[in-house]
């Protein structure tokens, strides 16, 4: 039967996670209509060796297809993507991180979506947790309202949704840097003609410190360039340009107000520099297509954040 789904899954450093990954995607997508791509990110714990023992052990069971790549040396998650990217043959491409798992409901809440095909982006939610993986019995599935505005007000999270393989084709995520799921979603919406946004939670991730998230430094700025820089390079395919303006510079202001949380004095003061910078790269952009006062009330604020917290 024809592959449906490619999930893509980085490895690196989580071998302790690793079980409750495999036993998650032996539960939710054992199914010979999908394909999962394990990328090996130059491994330091042998995580992936934890994987190719967990598939020996269950070859009898597994009924997905495998692909394991090896990548030479650690080029970093949006690297490891794309090189799955490059490789997946399903008619749709979702993502899982390696330190999370998925609910056994996973392929049987999307399989009749993925195999309709009429869809461009199919969302759903998630839960977290820290040790224990939620318990659950059923999914329910209601179909929500949705637009291509969906990322700006649910999270750009790439791992909560599935996107048509046709649809996001070439398109690839910004390497050398972090939250380059923003840049990927807004490309792959701004592409979209049709998205559905489900209720059901068929997804768990797992809240650990140490993770790319879990501490501010100003390598957080990389927020706000992947988001202005997706939205500057797509903004002609959107129809609700000036709520597109709106959402960035919310998005903005959040950024440059968390700043102050960043501990290091000299860093934050780089993470300002760079968010000020940033700004003024996107005003003539903001001014051009957006004629609200309150959102250019809300992006002088940013920008004062900014100039304030370069000098504190």
């Amino acid at each position: 039967m024809a592959i449906q789904l490619s999930l893509i899954c980085p490895v690196y450093k989580v071998a302790e996670y690793i079980p409750a990954l495999m036993n998650s995607l032996l539960a939710g997508v054992n199914n010979d209509q999908v394909e999962v791509i394990f990328i090996d990110d130059g491994c330091p714990q042998q995580s992936i060796a934890a994987c190719e023992q967990f598939i020996t052990e269950h070859k009898e069971a597994i009924k997905f297809h495998i692909n394991i790549i090896k990548q030479p040396q650690n080029q970093g998650q949006a690297a490891a993507r794309n090189v799955a990217l490059k490789v997946a043959t399903g008619n749709y491409i979702g993502f899982i991180d390696s330190d999370d798992a998925i609910s056994p409901f996973y392929w049987e809440t999307l399989a009749t979506y993925v195999n309709k095909a009429e869809h461009d982006i199919i969302e759903f939610a998630f839960e977290e947790f820290t040790e224990t993986l939620p318990k659950v019995s059923h999914v329910d599935i209601t179909e929500l309202p949705s637009s291509k505005l969906n990322p700006f007000h649910y999270g750009f999270f790439v791992w909560t949704r599935l996107y048509k393989k046709i649809v996001v084709e070439q398109l690839y995520f910004p390497e050398a840097t972090i939250y380059e799921d923003i840049f990927y979603n807004v490309h792959a919406f701004s592409k979209a003609k049709s998205t559905l946004r489900l209720s059901s939670c068929l997804v768990y991730y797992r809240k650990r410190a140490g993770s790319t998230t879990s501490g501010r430094t100003s390598s957080y700025s990389n927020l706000l360039l992947n988001l202005v820089n997706a939205t500057s390079s797509t903004i002609s395919r959107f129809d609700a340009k000036e709520e597109v303006m709106n959402q960035v510079v919310r998005y903005s202001l959040l950024v440059s107000l968390k700043g102050f949380t960043i501990k290091d004095r000299q860093d934050r003061r780089l993470f300002f520099k760079q968010c000020k910078d940033i700004n003024a790269a996107f005003s003539s952009l903001l001014n051009k297509l957006n004629r609200s006062f309150s959102t250019k009330l809300k992006f002088k604020f940013s920008q004062f954040v900014c100039l304030i917290g370069v000098f504190l």
